[in-house]
Protein backbone atom coordinates (compact mmCIF):
# COMPACT_ATOMS: atom_id res chain seq x y z
CA UNK A 1 0.00 0.00 0.00
CA UNK A 2 1.56 3.36 -0.94
CA UNK A 3 2.25 5.54 1.76
CA UNK A 4 -0.62 8.52 3.20
CA UNK A 5 2.72 11.21 2.44
CA UNK A 6 3.52 12.18 -0.80
CA UNK A 7 6.65 14.63 -1.09
CA UNK A 8 6.19 15.28 -4.84
CA UNK A 9 4.52 19.16 -3.58
CA UNK A 10 7.38 19.46 -1.23
CA UNK A 11 10.81 18.83 -2.58
CA UNK A 12 12.17 19.97 -6.51
CA UNK A 13 14.43 17.00 -6.78
CA UNK A 14 11.05 14.59 -6.84
CA UNK A 15 8.27 16.92 -7.54
CA UNK A 16 8.55 16.35 -11.13
CA UNK A 17 8.95 12.63 -11.07
CA UNK A 18 6.82 10.70 -13.31
CA UNK A 19 4.83 7.71 -11.76
CA UNK A 20 5.45 4.33 -13.66
CA UNK A 21 3.10 1.48 -13.73
CA UNK A 22 2.52 -1.34 -15.79
CA UNK A 23 -0.93 -1.67 -17.20
CA UNK A 24 -3.16 -4.19 -15.92
CA UNK A 25 -3.82 -5.57 -19.21
CA UNK A 26 -0.67 -5.27 -20.91
CA UNK A 27 0.13 -7.48 -23.77
CA UNK A 28 3.23 -6.23 -25.24
CA UNK A 29 5.83 -8.90 -26.49
CA UNK A 30 8.36 -7.12 -23.58
CA UNK A 31 6.13 -7.62 -20.57
CA UNK A 32 5.01 -11.54 -22.03
CA UNK A 33 8.98 -11.94 -21.79
CA UNK A 34 9.38 -10.15 -18.80
CA UNK A 35 7.45 -12.58 -16.95
CA UNK A 36 9.19 -15.39 -18.68
CA UNK A 37 12.50 -14.11 -17.77
CA UNK A 38 11.07 -14.32 -13.73
CA UNK A 39 10.11 -17.65 -13.90
CA UNK A 40 13.59 -18.77 -15.23
CA UNK A 41 14.88 -16.77 -12.59
CA UNK A 42 17.28 -15.47 -15.90
CA UNK A 43 17.43 -16.16 -19.30
CA UNK A 44 19.87 -13.18 -20.38
CA UNK A 45 18.14 -13.48 -24.26
CA UNK A 46 14.81 -13.19 -22.95
CA UNK A 47 15.49 -10.40 -20.87
CA UNK A 48 17.41 -9.23 -24.29
CA UNK A 49 14.16 -9.88 -26.24
CA UNK A 50 12.67 -7.90 -23.60
CA UNK A 51 14.51 -5.09 -24.39
CA UNK A 52 14.59 -4.87 -27.99
CA UNK A 53 10.69 -4.38 -27.41
CA UNK A 54 11.58 -0.65 -26.20
CA UNK A 55 12.75 -0.30 -29.44
CA UNK A 56 14.38 2.33 -31.57
CA UNK A 57 16.98 4.94 -30.76
CA UNK A 58 16.26 7.91 -28.94
CA UNK A 59 15.07 11.18 -30.44
CA UNK A 60 15.32 13.54 -27.67
CA UNK A 61 14.10 14.03 -24.03
CA UNK A 62 10.92 13.32 -23.86
CA UNK A 63 11.69 9.86 -25.39
CA UNK A 64 13.96 9.33 -22.73
CA UNK A 65 11.74 9.79 -20.11
CA UNK A 66 9.80 7.11 -21.62
CA UNK A 67 12.33 5.01 -21.94
CA UNK A 68 13.03 5.07 -18.64
CA UNK A 69 9.34 4.24 -17.28
CA UNK A 70 9.04 1.38 -19.66
CA UNK A 71 12.33 0.04 -17.74
CA UNK A 72 10.89 0.71 -14.50
CA UNK A 73 7.82 -1.31 -16.09
CA UNK A 74 9.82 -4.23 -17.16
CA UNK A 75 12.22 -4.22 -13.69
CA UNK A 76 8.71 -4.48 -12.40
CA UNK A 77 7.88 -7.66 -13.80
CA UNK A 78 10.99 -9.49 -14.01
CA UNK A 79 12.10 -9.34 -10.29
CA UNK A 80 9.90 -10.38 -7.81
CA UNK A 81 11.16 -9.37 -4.72
CA UNK A 82 11.03 -5.61 -6.23
CA UNK A 83 7.91 -3.54 -4.31
CA UNK A 84 8.98 -0.36 -5.54
CA UNK A 85 11.32 1.19 -8.27
CA UNK A 86 12.81 4.62 -8.94
CA UNK A 87 15.73 5.76 -11.01
CA UNK A 88 18.36 8.32 -9.85
CA UNK A 89 19.76 11.27 -12.07
CA UNK A 90 22.91 12.11 -10.77
CA UNK A 91 24.34 14.30 -13.22
CA UNK A 92 26.14 17.72 -13.37
CA UNK A 93 25.66 18.39 -9.55
CA UNK A 94 21.97 17.84 -10.24
CA UNK A 95 20.65 15.40 -8.14
CA UNK A 96 16.44 13.94 -8.63
CA UNK A 97 14.39 11.24 -9.25
CA UNK A 98 13.12 11.20 -12.51
CA UNK A 99 10.78 8.03 -12.69
CA UNK A 100 8.91 6.08 -9.78
CA UNK A 101 6.59 3.60 -9.01
CA UNK A 102 5.48 5.15 -5.52
CA UNK A 103 5.28 8.08 -2.83
CA UNK A 104 7.57 5.43 -0.92
CA UNK A 105 10.35 5.26 -3.15
CA UNK A 106 10.61 9.48 -3.14
CA UNK A 107 10.65 9.86 0.53
CA UNK A 108 13.87 7.49 0.75
CA UNK A 109 15.24 9.01 -1.87
CA UNK A 110 15.14 12.49 -0.40
CA UNK A 111 16.85 11.55 2.84
CA UNK A 112 19.43 10.06 0.57
CA UNK A 113 19.78 13.87 -1.37
CA UNK A 114 19.86 15.36 1.59
CA UNK A 115 22.37 13.42 3.34
CA UNK A 116 24.73 13.19 0.39
CA UNK A 117 24.94 9.63 0.37
CA UNK A 118 23.07 6.43 0.68
CA UNK A 119 23.29 3.33 -1.89
CA UNK A 120 21.49 4.96 -4.92
CA UNK A 121 24.31 7.53 -4.59
CA UNK A 122 26.86 5.32 -4.03
CA UNK A 123 25.81 3.57 -7.14
CA UNK A 124 25.61 6.57 -8.81
CA UNK A 125 29.46 7.83 -8.49
CA UNK A 126 31.23 4.71 -8.04
CA UNK A 127 29.78 2.44 -10.58
CA UNK A 128 29.20 -0.26 -8.49
CA UNK A 129 25.92 -2.10 -7.60
CA UNK A 130 24.87 -2.03 -4.24
CA UNK A 131 23.20 -4.96 -2.70
CA UNK A 132 21.58 -4.15 1.47
CA UNK A 133 19.58 -4.97 3.67
CA UNK A 134 18.21 -1.69 5.60
CA UNK A 135 18.97 -2.48 8.91
CA UNK A 136 22.89 -3.82 8.36
CA UNK A 137 23.18 -0.26 6.69
CA UNK A 138 22.55 1.56 9.75
CA UNK A 139 25.80 2.43 10.57
CA UNK A 140 27.19 3.47 6.93
CA UNK A 141 23.88 5.31 6.11
CA UNK A 142 21.99 6.64 9.29
CA UNK A 143 19.58 8.33 7.31
CA UNK A 144 19.03 6.07 4.62
CA UNK A 145 18.12 3.19 7.01
CA UNK A 146 16.15 5.27 9.28
CA UNK A 147 14.14 6.74 6.34
CA UNK A 148 13.87 3.10 4.96
CA UNK A 149 12.40 1.42 7.97
CA UNK A 150 10.05 3.99 8.01
CA UNK A 151 8.72 2.78 4.74
CA UNK A 152 9.01 -0.63 5.43
CA UNK A 153 11.68 -1.45 3.19
CA UNK A 154 13.79 -4.03 4.16
CA UNK A 155 15.88 -4.15 1.02
CA UNK A 156 17.93 -2.48 -1.08
CA UNK A 157 19.36 -2.73 -4.55
CA UNK A 158 21.03 0.41 -6.63
CA UNK A 159 22.87 -0.59 -9.97
CA UNK A 160 24.51 2.42 -11.66
CA UNK A 161 23.50 3.91 -14.93
CA UNK A 162 27.00 5.51 -16.86
CA UNK A 163 28.32 5.61 -20.03
CA UNK A 164 32.42 4.87 -20.91
CA UNK A 165 32.66 8.80 -20.45
CA UNK A 166 30.28 9.73 -17.73
CA UNK A 167 28.35 8.34 -14.88
CA UNK A 168 24.66 9.29 -14.79
CA UNK A 169 22.82 7.90 -11.91
CA UNK A 170 21.10 4.85 -10.65
CA UNK A 171 17.91 2.55 -11.13
CA UNK A 172 16.87 1.73 -7.54
CA UNK A 173 15.21 -1.61 -6.38
CA UNK A 174 13.07 -1.29 -2.83
CA UNK A 175 11.62 -4.80 -1.13
CA UNK A 176 9.69 -5.08 1.41
CA UNK A 177 10.97 -8.87 2.51
CA UNK A 178 14.47 -9.14 3.83
CA UNK A 179 17.33 -10.71 1.70
CA UNK A 180 15.03 -9.39 -1.01
CA UNK A 181 17.55 -9.26 -4.19
CA UNK A 182 20.16 -11.86 -5.00
CA UNK A 183 22.94 -12.17 -7.69
CA UNK A 184 20.41 -12.85 -10.41
CA UNK A 185 18.60 -10.30 -9.82
CA UNK A 186 21.76 -8.19 -9.93
CA UNK A 187 22.03 -9.60 -13.12
CA UNK A 188 19.01 -8.69 -14.41
CA UNK A 189 19.37 -5.22 -13.44
CA UNK A 190 22.73 -5.22 -15.21
CA UNK A 191 21.17 -6.34 -18.48
CA UNK A 192 18.52 -3.64 -17.81
CA UNK A 193 20.56 -0.46 -16.83
CA UNK A 194 23.43 -1.14 -19.68
CA UNK A 195 20.61 -1.16 -22.11
CA UNK A 196 19.22 2.13 -20.65
CA UNK A 197 22.51 3.68 -20.06
CA UNK A 198 23.71 2.90 -24.05
CA UNK A 199 20.30 5.14 -25.25
CA UNK A 200 21.33 7.80 -22.51
CA UNK A 201 24.93 7.69 -23.78
CA UNK A 202 23.97 7.82 -27.68
CA UNK A 203 20.90 10.86 -26.67
CA UNK A 204 23.91 13.03 -24.86
CA UNK A 205 27.06 12.08 -27.39
CA UNK A 206 26.83 15.78 -28.34
CA UNK A 207 25.82 17.27 -25.45
CA UNK A 208 27.49 18.67 -22.06
CA UNK A 209 26.64 16.43 -18.82
CA UNK A 210 24.66 19.78 -17.70
CA UNK A 211 22.87 19.77 -20.91
CA UNK A 212 21.72 16.55 -20.58
CA UNK A 213 20.25 16.66 -16.74
CA UNK A 214 18.59 20.28 -17.68
CA UNK A 215 16.88 18.70 -20.80
CA UNK A 216 15.60 15.66 -18.91
CA UNK A 217 14.72 17.63 -15.83
CA UNK A 218 12.29 20.04 -18.28
CA UNK A 219 11.22 16.62 -19.99
CA UNK A 220 10.16 16.02 -16.50
CA UNK A 221 8.40 19.61 -16.01
CA UNK A 222 6.86 19.36 -19.01
CA UNK A 223 4.83 15.60 -19.16
CA UNK A 224 1.17 17.13 -19.07
CA UNK A 225 0.47 17.54 -22.95
CA UNK A 226 2.32 14.30 -23.82
CA UNK A 227 -0.03 12.54 -21.50
CA UNK A 228 -3.10 14.66 -22.22
CA UNK A 229 -2.55 12.88 -26.15
CA UNK A 230 -1.95 9.70 -25.46
CA UNK A 231 -5.05 9.99 -23.07
CA UNK A 232 -7.03 11.52 -26.27
CA UNK A 233 -5.55 8.55 -28.73
CA UNK A 234 -6.41 6.00 -26.75
CA UNK A 235 -10.01 7.05 -26.15
CA UNK A 236 -10.54 8.05 -29.70
CA UNK A 237 -8.84 5.04 -31.07
CA UNK A 238 -9.35 2.57 -28.49
CA UNK A 239 -5.28 1.82 -28.23
CA UNK A 240 -3.50 1.03 -25.56
CA UNK A 241 -0.32 3.28 -24.10
CA UNK A 242 2.09 2.12 -26.18
CA UNK A 243 0.27 2.35 -29.19
CA UNK A 244 -0.71 5.79 -28.56
CA UNK A 245 3.07 6.37 -27.75
CA UNK A 246 3.86 4.82 -30.85
CA UNK A 247 1.70 7.29 -32.49
CA UNK A 248 3.20 10.13 -31.69
CA UNK A 249 6.41 8.93 -31.93
CA UNK A 250 5.58 8.53 -35.48
CA UNK A 251 4.16 11.76 -36.27
CA UNK A 252 7.56 13.34 -34.36
CA UNK A 253 9.65 11.54 -37.12
CA UNK A 254 7.92 12.00 -39.72
CA UNK A 255 7.61 16.01 -39.53
CA UNK A 256 10.64 16.01 -37.45
CA UNK A 257 8.91 17.87 -34.74
CA UNK A 258 9.45 17.48 -31.10
CA UNK A 259 7.34 15.08 -29.30
CA UNK A 260 5.58 17.69 -26.86
CA UNK A 261 5.01 20.04 -29.63
CA UNK A 262 2.91 17.20 -31.55
CA UNK A 263 1.24 16.44 -28.57
CA UNK A 264 0.38 19.83 -27.66
CA UNK A 265 -1.15 20.07 -30.88
CA UNK A 266 -3.24 17.24 -31.05
CA UNK A 267 -4.51 18.15 -27.20
CA UNK A 268 -5.29 21.87 -28.89
CA UNK A 269 -6.83 20.05 -31.67
CA UNK A 270 -9.02 17.54 -29.86
CA UNK A 271 -10.05 19.89 -27.07
CA UNK A 272 -11.13 22.47 -29.70
CA UNK A 273 -14.78 23.33 -29.59
CA UNK A 274 -16.62 22.42 -32.01
CA UNK A 275 -16.88 24.55 -35.64
CA UNK A 276 -20.40 26.07 -35.93
CA UNK A 277 -22.39 24.35 -39.53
Amino acid sequence: MDTAFDPRGFDPRTEDSVPSVMPDDATATGADVAVEAAETRLTASAVRELLAALGGSIGDEDELVVLLQRAVEIANDAIEGADSIGVTIDLAGQTYTAVHTDSRTLCVDIEQYDAGDGPCLHAARTGETVVVDAETSAERWPRFAAAAKDEGIKSFLAAPLFTPDQRLGSFNLYGRASAAFDRVDADVMEILTTTVSRAIGDFSRFKSAKAVADALQRALETRAPIEQAKGMLMAIHRIDADTAFHMLRKQSQTTNTRLRDVAAEIVETYSAPPTAV
